[in-house]
């Protein structure tokens, strides 16, 4: 964790009371707590509070201070500023439970409890911005299995391609989930891969994704041409496609999704999450039962697997079944 509050910082109007408490409540924060929390959700939360401290530092607001009437004036000017810019309604929550979050650690008062005037401006403001979100453009099994003749799979990079998107296809898994793979969570038999951990799963009780014969035969292939006996599936490879023995990262993994898409010659781009929605759709096509997608994707309810099936939903409903 990079340090997010430098108190001797100008914006910021924290009294002498409230200085040690401060300080003593990010200490803990950075040496007990931090390492604990997923690491997207800390990403999330440093990023998005150190967006609001430059904000505020080129205002020449005080960003934290030990009046809730004076974090206030900051807190509504930033978001002020966020529903003027192209930001999500999403995202305007997501930045504003990031200062939460850190008043709550810093033990600051807090301008949501104090006063209901400024969180009803806050709430009813929100509703000029859209809630729904854009949906990632749907990577479905017919396209993975164009994808599998038009990659070069005796080539360790397009090898690995297919790998991916077929494996994340078979398991609806998210992007942590498959960059988290190790051989060891690879059951040949059972057809299965266990994910340790996931962004619904904070206990860490883990799950199982399913993987076909047609993952199983690509991934033993990319596992004896990379020389991978154990630990991460998906590595780095050099400019030289040399395989390194360090994991890939999150956007590297973005840049191959892309790439795929570029190969197939699609319209749009594909993302991370588009074999997540295109798993859906496949599936709902199949006429799979929504209660077994869910458990498939390893949702907490059938809410965000309806959504992603909206678009599909519409053609198969209601006047599509007379016209």
């Amino acid at each position: 964790m990079s340090q997010a509050l430098t108190l001797t910082h100008d914006n910021f109007a924290i009294d002498d009371e409230h200085y040690q408490l401060v300080v003593d409540n990010l200490t803990e924060l950075h040496d007990s707590v931090w390492h604990t929390m997923a690491s997207n959700t800390r990403k999330a939360y440093q990023s998005d509070f150190n967006q609001y401290l430059l904000f505020c530092r080129e205002r020449q607001l005080p960003a934290l201070a030990s009046d809730w009437k004076i974090t206030k004036v900051a807190c509504q000017a930033f978001f002020d500023w966020m529903m003027q810019s192209p930001l999500s309604h999403h995202s305007i929550k997501r930045k504003l439970a990031s200062i939460r979050f850190f008043l709550g650690v810093s033990e600051l008062p807090d301008p949501w409890k104090h006063s209901k005037l400024f969180t009803r401006y806050i709430n009813g403001s929100l509703k000029a911005k859209p809630s729904a979100q854009k949906q990632a453009k749907p990577l479905q099994l017919h396209e993975a299995r164009l994808a599998n003749h038009v990659l070069d799979v005796d080539t360790l990079l397009g090898l690995r391609d297919a790998v991916l998107i077929n494996l994340a296809l078979d398991t609806l898994f998210r992007a942590s989930n498959l960059l988290a793979i190790e051989v060891q969570h690879i059951d040949w038999q059972a057809k299965t891969i266990f994910a340790p951990r996931s962004k619904t799963d904070q206990a860490g009780d883990g799950h199982y994704g399913y993987m076909s014969d047609e993952t199983a035969m690509l991934l033993k292939k990319w596992l004896a041409d990379a020389g991978i006996e154990e630990g991460f599936i998906f590595r780095k490879l050099s400019p030289k496609q040399t395989v390194q023995p360090e994991p890939m990262k999150y956007q590297a993994l973005l840049r191959r999704y892309e790439a795929v898409g570029i190969a197939l010659n699609t319209e749009g781009k594909f993302t991370c999450h588009s074999t997540r929605t295109g798993g859906v759709l496949t599936l709902l096509s199949a006429d799979v039962p929504m209660a077994e997608i869910v458990l498939s994707g390893n949702w907490k309810s059938e809410a965000m697997a309806i959504r992603y099936a909206k678009q599909y939903r519409a053609g198969t409903v209601g006047m599509a079944k007379v016209r």
